[in-house]
């Protein structure tokens, strides 16, 4: 056996012995590891983040979870904020009602070092950084992985994504920044009139004097994702 096969994607051999017990954990899953089963160990989430193929870096992610990832990487509370904040809501009888409600956002820093290893003393990566928050109706946590430079830009730092800043220039995002960064429109700004949130998906209605969409996607600012959220679900 070279190759195993986890949730339709093909794994290396050794690779995949890890994220099965991930996945199984006591639990051998196949007749030819039983022999080895106990002495397979599992994925770790530097060795799944170092995987060419996005599909398995998601399978293994996945099935790692989030707590166990933040056992992992050993990150650093850099900015955290509560945002109290009402909605509406229709309840089981089926009519409106004033929901209020209180929206913790934590942003994280993991050091490029952790994800270094073995790429040589020529190669250090930079440090990473993750938003932590909360599904507003089911309270399961989520993090977001964001690109700090990105969100320093979408909030007028002079920099662009993926490009070093300017002399003595810092991103030093707060988490509301990275939240709103989490969100693209090609909407102008200026020209958005609400938003409305209902899990993953975000309806933007623009303005009445709005007409020409931008030619590529940009991510909201922290001052549109404060004032033009009218609701969430």
């Amino acid at each position: 056996m070279s190759k195993i096969i986890i949730n339709n994607v093909e794994f290396p051999y050794n690779e995949g012995c890890g994220i099965l017990k991930l996945k199984h954990k006591t639990e051998c899953p196949m007749e030819q590891l039983n022999d080895i089963w106990e002495d397979i160990i599992p994925l770790t989430f530097k060795e799944i983040s170092q995987f060419q193929n996005l599909e398995q870096r998601r399978i293994g992610i996945s099935l790692l979870g989030i707590d166990e990832i933040i056992r992992d990487v050993n990150p650093k509370l850099i900015s955290s904020e509560t945002i109290k904040k009402t909605t509406t809501w229709i309840n089981e009888n089926g009519d409106l009602v004033e929901h209020k409600f209180d929206d913790t956002y934590e942003l994280y820093e993991v050091e490029g070092s952790y994800f270094s290893a073995g790429l040589g003393s020529y190669r250090t990566m930079e440090n990473s950084h993750y938003v932590k928050c909360k599904d507003t109706s089911t309270d399961r946590e989520y993090m977001i992985w964001v690109d700090v430079k990105s969100v320093h830009s979408a909030n007028g730092g002079m920099s662009l994504r993926g490009m070093s800043l300017p002399w003595g220039e810092k991103p030093n995002p707060n988490a509301i920044q990275c939240i709103a960064w989490t969100i693209q429109t090609d909407i102008p700004e200026g020209y958005i009139e609400k938003i409305v949130r209902q899990g993953d998906c975000i309806m933007i209605k623009p303005t009445a004097d709005f007409n020409i969409p931008l030619n590529s996607p940009r991510h909201l600012s922290e001052k549109e994702y404060r004032e033009l959220i009218i609701a969430e679900s």
